[in-house]
């Protein structure tokens, strides 16, 4: 339809009898006339639908102008708004939808010449109506469905077949192997079956379900005996990377199920159920397309745009994971010319060949070019932590790599001679923290405390530093490990530790507290003890005064190194240290802020509070400062207030002048 035209037609030029009865019923609020005008050479059909409260006002202007022809529908809107054509069926004009239920045709000629056009003289005016912009929407769809499909089926000619050995690399790689054996009693060597070479093998001294070593393939197995064993199903993801075109490549997923039914021949089916193309220009990611298979009669083809719906979030669905092990043989040759030609991520998952997710991989490398650093150095978990983050996010940032360095010891923030260190440990995000902060304070890391801090995910700086103030690597491992191994949660309700971190640092915690009491801390029946969540709990259930004045012998205790290493005085402004318990307690009552719970954190060395105060007036609280990490992390006045500019040009003076030059010297 050329609308040009079609607005020569949107005045029906017809007089309305404001006596008809249907200008009194109250459910209608708007009145239809009808007319056919051959338009552009087309009969076409015009609905003209007037707002009953304008006719009766006077105004005898259309709300909506509908034209209909036998194989399309379009409809032109004056409203306040303005004019604007709608290409929705009538029931959908306005925004309550169902017009249908609020209009009447004006004369019953109205209704039958809809009948007579749309040829379906067993439904009424609206009905039929209805019934033939519903045909017409639904043969726009389909062939809207057609032409997105045969736009997929161009996409999918780019794409080639699959490599001729990636069933017997899914088998050899990805799957579980079996070695199935006939029991039989005593010491004799009983005949076995080796799912992974497929050789019969003779084997001795072994128990059902049972690790070991194929004796023929060297495969890992699980050994299965015919008599016990039932059905067993396994299945595996693995990502083949390919080239489909001069600026792209195609990840695919390739999904098998093994099934070894007893009695029976084993069976393997392999099939492809995802791909997602990376498309660049300039070395620059510009388009990532998702899409699955799944086969519906009556499309073109099973491919569907998009990822494949998950029923829900919560639930593990296989067919929708795209995580797999990697098809790795063609990997240079697919890469070769691409923004990924030296990404290394063969090398990656050749050094630790389980589940990966690819494209994640290849799209934080575009960003994060040190990956390729990190996997040529053997980091392969700090390699994982910038492809997912720590537990799948990132906590740290630029604390941990710096993503701007360019080279090695830029983008660790240590020296090269660290570096066969570092490649023995191959610490994670929170191991290097670790190490750098023990570094800072001149400290050099343990060899077996960096892997045992490895192997237990620790890697807070004070639950490592506070205890070896007081035993050595070693000691500190057994006690750990021992207390951990009593005490491991084993349900969610039960008593206990989650992780080693939680469990450092109660033992952290326990330390400081005991120090602050005036323990003996040479005493290994203080260090160590028996049971360490009871000691922790003892300790910290000690009586408000008791505990209050074990704080402000620790708080005193810290006066004078704080003094000297803090201390700062300009343009009528100075920072103090506090010298008790009570004064950083008063400081929040006074002020109206919340300093007063961070006392335990003073004791416990979590933090460092420091007081500014007008050099007039010492001893009135003016201004409270939060040091962490050797970084500001708050500064607050009375009514927990941000301080004055004034103020903070003071505290950025005091921070170069002082609080990084004793930095440097430390």
């Amino acid at each position: 339809m050329k609308k040009r035209i079609l607005r020569r037609f949107t005045d029906s030029g017809r007089k309305m009898n404001l006596n008809n009865g249907i200008f009194c019923a109250e459910q209608v609020q708007f009145v239809v006339c009808t007319a056919v005008h051959n338009i552009d050479g087309r009969r076409t059909l015009v609905l003209y639908v007037y707002p009953k409260d304008e006719v009766l006002s006077g105004n005898l202007i259309p709300r909506w102008t509908v034209f209909q022809t036998r194989d399309e529908y379009l409809a032109l809107c004056k409203d306040e708004k303005g004019t604007r054509w709608q290409t929705c069926m009538f029931d959908d004009l306005n925004k309550e939808y169902h017009l249908s239920n609020k209009c009447a045709f004006y004369a019953s000629s109205d209704e039958q010449r809809v009948v007579r056009f749309c040829k379906m003289p067993e439904k009424k005016g609206f009905s039929c109506l209805y019934a033939l912009q519903y045909r017409i929407f639904l043969k726009r769809h389909q062939e809207r469905k057609e032409k997105s499909e045969r736009q997929i089926q161009k996409r999918m000619k780019t794409v080639g077949s699959l490599p001729r050995d990636i069933r017997a690399f899914i088998h050899r790689e990805t799957l579980p192997h079996y070695i199935f054996y006939d029991y039989r009693k005593g010491k004799a060597p009983m005949s076995g079956h080796c799912t992974a070479c497929g050789h019969d093998v003779e084997i001795t001294g072994v128990k059902h379900n049972q690790k070991g070593i194929c004796p023929c393939c060297e495969k890992p197995v699980t050994f299965k005996s015919q008599g016990r064993r039932g059905r067993i199903i396994d299945r595996s993801t693995t990502q083949v990377i390919q080239r489909s075109g001069e600026h792209e490549v195609v990840i695919r997923i390739v999904k098998a199920y093994a099934t070894y039914p007893k009695g029976e021949e084993p069976t393997v089916s392999v099939y492809e159920n995802a791909r997602l193309f990376l498309t660049w220009e300039g070395g620059r990611l510009v388009k990532s397309e998702p899409f699955y298979y799944c086969y519906n009669l009556g499309r073109l083809t099973p491919w569907h745009k998009g990822s494949r719906p998950v029923f829900t979030r919560w639930q593990y669905n296989f067919e929708a994971d795209e995580c797999g092990y990697l098809y790795h043989r063609n990997l240079d040759a697919a890469l070769k010319d691409t923004p990924w030609q030296y990404a290394a991520l063969k090398e990656y998952y050749l050094g630790d060949p389980t589940p990966l997710c690819a494209d994640m991989y290849l799209k934080q490398y575009l960003s994060h070019p040190m990956l390729e650093y990190l996997v040529k150095l053997r980091l392969y978990r700090l390699a994982t932590y910038v492809v997912y983050g720590e537990d799948g996010r990132y906590y740290y940032g630029n604390q941990v790599l710096n993503s701007a360095g360019k080279n090695v010891a830029e983008v660790l923030g240590v020296g090269k001679r660290y570096l066969p260190f570092l490649q023995e440990v191959n610490p994670g995000a929170k191991q290097l923290m670790l190490i750098k902060a023990l570094l800072r304070e001149n400290v050099q890391p343990d060899m077996e405390l960096m892997k045992w801090c490895s192997e237990f995910g620790v890697g807070e700086e004070e639950t490592v530093a506070v205890p070896l103030r007081f035993m050595t690597p070693h000691k500190l491992m057994r006690y750990a490990t021992d207390q951990f191994a009593a005490h491991k949660k084993v349900a969610p309700f039960s008593g206990g530790y989650y992780s080693m971190s939680y469990l450092m640092s109660d033992y952290k915690d326990y330390l400081c507290m005991s120090e602050a009491l005036d323990y003996d801390m040479k005493s290994d029946f203080v260090l160590f003890p028996k049971d360490l969540k009871e000691a922790h709990d003892r300790v910290n259930d000690l009586s408000d005064a008791e505990l209050s004045a074990a704080y402000d012998r620790k708080i005193a205790k810290q006066f004078a190194q704080l003094q000297s290493r803090y201390q700062f005085e300009k343009n009528g402004l100075m920072i103090i240290p506090p010298g008790s318990a009570k004064e950083i307690v008063a400081e929040g009552q006074k002020l109206h802020h919340c300093v007063g719970r961070y006392v335990k954190d003073v004791v416990k060395s979590k933090c460092i509070i420091l007081f500014i105060r007008q050099v007039k007036t010492p001893r009135k609280p003016y201004c409270t400062l939060e040091l962490k990490n050797g970084a500001v992390v708050q500064a607050r006045i009375e009514g927990n207030a941000a301080p004055p500019p004034k103020v903070q040009q003071f505290i950025e003076t005091w921070k170069q002048k002082v609080l990084y030059a004793s930095e440097d010297a430390a």
